[in-house]
């Protein structure tokens, strides 16, 4: 037998003999349970009302927060790459001579003496 089909044995079996249980109770008691069960539910806490308005309270704060900081931001500064060639682009001279650019690099790297 598997333990699942165990454990359905063990609830059905414990089941009927809690149900014969109950109905041998007398009128007596059977009242006395029924009144300590209302009195039970009756004395259960009631749900949290504040919490309602608090939550409002929070998600308001937040967008308001998360507009702030998305207004108010502190300015980026520009990036600075590429100034060089800013430069080269804006000058008046002869940009060919920037287009073999790698090529004088590499001849000045193979012949230093010149």
């Amino acid at each position: 037998m598997s333990t699942e089909a165990e454990e359905k044995t063990f609830i059905t079996a414990s089941k009927a003999v809690l149900d014969e249980s109950a109905r041998d109770l007398d009128p007596e008691m059977a009242t006395r349970l029924r009144q300590a069960r209302y009195r039970a539910m009756e004395a259960k806490p009631k749900p949290f009302r504040w919490l309602v308005p608090a939550s409002g309270f929070v998600a308001a704060s937040v967008a308001i927060l998360a507009v702030a900081l998305w207004l108010f931001q502190p300015p980026r500064p520009v990036p600075v790459e590429g100034v060089e060639d800013l430069e080269i682009l804006s000058s008046g001279e002869n940009l060919e001579l920037f287009d073999d650019l790698e090529f004088y690099h590499w001849l000045a790297v193979q012949n230093p003496a010149s």
